[in-house]
């Protein structure tokens, strides 16, 4: 439609002055975000020259719409950035959960919440209350003392208007943060889609009124009335189960027919796949039989003057849409719920006879959310015999309901009887109804602001102030979970150096007392085994029984030796377990101090040491006893005994033969007695010898068997390195026992070290991930409170007015 259709073609032309501010802008473009209340005025209109009504009107509802541009394009910018910041939390909150406020309240911020305001019916807006926790008391509570609180308390969250979580109390303390952040993220998405909604609703150049209201309040009779005929199917029973959109046919190339929409069909009239082409007189059958169709298009002809007609008004086109009684089902009232959503102008029809109901009730307090003001026709009004007292009544619960619409209730209240409109014979109803249709039109129309972009502020109003609550409370969540964690961190440190130290200190001192250990039980072994050796021959265990026995008696010396020599080994064995069972229990009481329950100690079996055969020394020593076993020729008073016998011989037998030397003894004798008779001496002389020999040699066997076997059991083992070999694997083996409660030690400690370093690591992590969030929600505030401020200084009710020059 041209301008010159909507704004006339006849009278004065008119002029307009306009500042240099908003000179570059005709309403239609972009201005400058953060334009203070002044400089958003609309400049005034001046008309030269006499005007009609009509054309003062028209000019009127063109500063209107100039303004109502001007007002749209800066709120789509505020939706636009409001939709960025909670894009920003929504990505915040899956990586990191938010803290969902709770307990108390505190000062008031700078935002307004339209809800808050509406809750006291002022006429001035107020400033709503955020919520804070219990750390907003600053140092009065010691961070690490307080528990970290985990949901929404009941009187917070009535402080909430769109990020509000409605959970049951009863499973407030059973959910974690990550099930909170899922609901707070649900919410935002919810709330984001719906910014999305209200940005494509004001860019809309359409407006779409909602007629709906419980069942059976006469809402299709009303949308007759506002079309001058009968149009909607009417009964004294439901007989609308659909939503009807009515339309201007002119959209339609001036053609009056029906589209039923398919299901899951996106509508497009220019896309006849998307639904079905009915006559106006199959409406009837199609809304009340026909469950096929969602939704139905009616464009139909309103011949009517544009001043007088809403479809063909001459500034915006309009959708008239009748829907389903709240209370009919509730799959149908579940979906004019959703629907109002997406509307611009609710008209909420209520039946003179049945006053609000309870489903009224909710949906009203659900669509105040966004919309302040309300249209309420109250329709059968003939029917009551006590007007004044059903007006009063109604009103009551306007106010309570509404109570913007409360403080309009001339312009959004009224009381009809829509029947009387289409019969056309009771003038009073009629211009009643007219009244009525004016103050609709100038809802819509003139003040299109506060019916279609009210919503839009309200909303945003609301959900900033939500955002700042929520930004303020995790700003002081997280600088407080900072000194927590700094605290912390402050308190973990030295421990975690102390550990360390420690676990140096002891292990090396343990190492050290490993090694001391070993060496002394080494240096007692040895000492004891050469000890054990060589005294081995000085008292032998085994009875000498006679030369008859002789070897019996040698090989059972040899054995005893051999034995004495095991059980020293034995004993020197014994001696280093009990070292190491006071080792391993040093280690452990060291363990114990030092980790506590952080020490695992293990089973130690002593028992198990030095397990072997006790003939192994008998099988490895190969010492054989022989002849000269029996005779120590080496002793010295044995040979200077033997050596005796034969001198005192020669002696006197020299003085007796007066000989000088032993040859010449010999030659003297032999020559003395005769060649014959010193053959004969020979024999006795060697027994005489023999006899002698005997005499001294064989009662010395017991003694001279252990020194002879002693002496070669010594050279074998020291041939075998016996000592240190022992000493080694003695030493060895404690060594070795020590270190398996040793390396226990260490492990604990290591175990300890970790996790104090993964404890410092996680804090020193979640440190940076608070001062992260802290300027994250700190930037969130800033942005939140400006966005909030801009939103707040859109003036959607001081519209200037046209002047005559």
């Amino acid at each position: 439609m041209s301008s010159g259709q909507k704004y006339g073609d006849g009278g004065a032309a008119p002029q307009c002055f306009v500042n240099d501010d908003t000179r570059s802008d005709s309403g239609y473009g972009s201005i400058a975000g953060d334009l203070t209340s002044e400089q958003q005025t609309v400049p005034v209109q001046i008309l030269q020259g006499e005007v009609s009504d009509s054309q003062r009107r028209q000019w009127s509802s063109h500063v209107h719409q100039l303004h109502y541009n001007q007002n749209r394009v800066t709120l789509g910018r505020y939706i636009n950035n409001t939709i960025d910041l909670l894009k920003e939390l929504k990505k915040k909150n899956a990586n990191s959960p938010a803290f969902y406020p709770q307990v108390q309240k505190s000062e008031p911020t700078s935002l307004q919440r339209a809800q808050t305001d509406i809750a006291f019916g002022s006429e001035k807006p107020q400033q709503v209350r955020r919520a804070s926790t219990t750390i907003d008391s600053g140092a009065a509570l010691a961070p690490t003392k307080t528990p970290e609180p985990r949901l929404v308390t009941p009187q917070i969250a009535q402080e909430f208007n769109v990020l509000k979580l409605n959970l049951k109390s009863k499973f407030v303390n059973s959910l974690e943060k990550s099930a909170i952040a899922s609901f707070l993220d649900e919410k935002v998405s919810e709330s984001i889609k719906h910014l999305q909604a209200i940005g494509e609703r004001i860019a809309d150049t359409s407006s779409k009124v909602l007629v709906t209201g419980d069942l059976n309040a006469g809402k299709s009779t009303f949308c007759n009335a506002l079309l001058r005929k009968k149009v909607l199917p009417e009964d004294q029973q439901p007989c609308t189960s659909i939503f009807c959109e009515v339309l201007d046919c002119q959209e339609n190339g001036g053609v009056e027919e029906v589209h039923a929409v398919h299901p899951d069909a996106k509508y497009s009239r220019d896309d006849e796949s998307t639904y079905d082409v009915y006559k106006l007189a199959d409406l009837e059958d199609i809304v009340t039989e026909n469950d096929g169709y969602p939704q139905v298009k009616v464009y139909v002809e309103d011949v009517r003057a544009i001043d007088q007609s809403l479809l063909r008004n001459g500034v915006v086109d309009i959708a008239l849409i009748d829907a389903p009684g709240l209370n009919m089902d509730s799959i149908k009232t579940t979906a004019v719920f959703a629907r109002q959503e997406e509307i611009d102008v609710v008209v909420f029809v209520v039946s003179a006879e049945n006053h609000f109901t309870l489903s009224a009730k909710e949906f009203i307090w659900n669509a105040a959310h966004e919309k302040a003001y309300i249209f309420i026709v109250v329709n059968r009004f003939d029917n009551i015999r006590d007007k004044a007292r059903c007006k009063r009544m109604i009103l009551d619960q306007v106010q309570t309901l509404s109570p913007r619409t409360y403080q309009d209730a001339n312009e959004l209240v009224h009381f009809v009887s829509s029947n009387a409109v289409i019969d056309g014979m009771d003038q009073a109803k009629i211009r009643e109804f007219e009244t009525l249709e004016q103050s609709l039109r100038s809802f819509v129309l003139e003040k299109r602001a506060r019916s279609k972009l009210a919503p839009a502020k309200t909303y945003l109003m609301n959900l900033l102030g939500d955002i700042e609550t929520l930004a303020r409370c995790n700003q002081s969540k997280t600088a407080a979970d900072l000194d927590r964690i700094n605290a912390q961190l402050a308190e973990l440190t030295p421990v975690f150096e102390e550990a360390v130290q420690a676990s140096t200190k002891v292990t090396d001192d343990v190492d050290r007392q490993i090694e001391e250990s070993a060496g002394h039980v080494y240096r007692y072994t040895r000492r004891e085994l050469n000890s054990t050796i060589a005294r081995m021959h000085e008292v032998p265990s085994v009875p000498y029984t006679g030369i008859i026995d002789a070897y019996a008696y040698a090989e059972a010396t040899r054995r005893a030796m051999l034995d004495k020599i095991h059980e020293k080994v034995v004993a020197c064995e014994k001696y280093a377990r009990d070292k190491t069972v006071h080792g391993v229990s040093g280690i452990r009481s060291l363990g114990l101090l030092h980790l506590g329950d952080d020490y695992v100690e293990k089973t130690f079996r002593a028992d198990l040491m030095f397990s072997r055969r006790k003939d192994a020394l008998v099988r490895t020593i190969k010492t054989d006893v022989d002849f000269l076993d029996f005779f120590d020729f080496d002793r010295q008073e044995k040979v200077a005994g033997f050596g005796m016998s034969f001198t005192v011989l020669a002696t006197v037998g020299g003085k007796f033969l007066g000989i000088e030397s032993w040859v010449d003894r010999v030659l003297k004798t032999t020559k003395f007695l005769g060649y014959e008779n010193t053959q004969k001496l020979i024999v006795p002389i060697a027994i005489l010898a023999g006899v002698v020999g005997a005499y001294f040699l064989l009662p010395d066997i017991p003694n001279a068997v252990p020194r002879k076997l002693a002496k070669k059991i010594r050279r074998e083992l020291e041939g075998m390195d016996y000592v240190h070999g022992n000493s080694e694997r003695i030493s060895k083996e404690v060594r070795k026992v020590l270190k398996l409660p040793a390396e226990d030690l260490r492990n604990g400690f290591q175990r300890v070290v970790e996790r104090k370093g993964r404890e410092r690591e996680e804090l020193k992590k979640k440190a940076k991930e608070s001062e992260v969030a802290m300027k994250y929600f700190g930037n969130l505030l800033r942005r939140g409170t400006e966005i909030g401020k801009g939103v707040e200084r859109v003036d959607l009710e001081n519209v200037p007015a046209v002047a005559a020059q």
